[in-house]
């Protein structure tokens, strides 16, 4: 009988341990307030087809303003 490649390698079983958050670094995301999570949070944007990234940005940042953001910005293409 044939042996499958990687048939005879041993796997090792691994768990991360959790810690504790040094409050210095930041939080977990469900001890934010409503500020942080509008500070250093993101919008997941399924852009309609023919509108550019630029024009979809800046109606983003129309829309966000009233909540005090005040940068909005795109990372990697929304072109369809």
């Amino acid at each position: 009988m044939m042996e499958l490649p990687l048939e005879n390698v041993k796997n090792e079983v691994f768990s991360v341990k959790d810690e504790e958050t040094d409050v210095s670094y930041g939080a977990y995301p469900d001890k934010r307030s409503i500020e942080q999570r509008i500070d250093f949070g993101f919008v997941l944007l399924d852009k309609p087809r023919g509108i550019r990234s630029k024009t979809a940005s800046a109606t983003a940042k129309q829309i966000l303003s009233p909540l005090g953001v005040k940068k909005v910005g795109y990372s990697g293409t929304l072109e369809d």
